[in-house]
């Protein structure tokens, strides 16, 4: 059984403060595209995996979603 077509993503964090900060964030910018990516995440990481709408390969919304989502990340991140 193959997997429908994803964008994937995980961003290490110094912290859980700067974890929890990245995911509220997150929750505005769900709240504001009305898309709901599966997150998984533990004390000082998140994974982030965005698929398209039935089983499509994500489109422009999903892919500008991952693109604002790596901005607001990199005010956290460990490099």
């Amino acid at each position: 059984m193959s997997h429908p077509p994803s964008l994937f993503c995980r961003y290490e964090f110094a912290s859980y403060a700067q974890t929890r900060e990245f995911l509220d964030a997150l929750a505005v910018l769900s709240e504001e595209t009305r898309l709901f990516p599966d997150l998984g995440f533990a004390r000082t990481f998140v994974n982030i995996t965005l698929r398209g709408r039935d089983g499509a390969s994500p489109g422009p919304a999903e892919i500008d979603y991952a693109r604002r989502a790596a901005v607001l990340a990199a005010a956290w991140t460990v490099s």
